[in-house]
């Protein structure tokens, strides 16, 4: 139902939707952090690892894979 709504919008409205869906994740954000201040620092500190890690294991084959066939 969404990705129809959203694929008959024209390219600005699409940008448009992008752009007002980053600004209400950082208002959010920083109202959170207003009450927490942890959350000022938690939440970045959590995507830097989290891509920090992805960069570093991104090529490395999965040691778990039990693929027998």
């Amino acid at each position: 139902m969404f990705r129809d709504l959203y694929s008959n919008l024209t390219a600005r409205e699409q940008r448009a939707v992008r752009w007002s869906a980053a600004a209400m994740a950082a208002a959010l954000w920083l109202s959170t952090a207003w009450t927490d201040p942890w959350f000022l620092l938690a939440i970045p500190l959590v995507a830097v690892g989290f891509f920090l890690y992805r960069a570093r294991y991104r090529d490395e084959p999965d040691q778990h894979d039990l693929d027998l066939l």
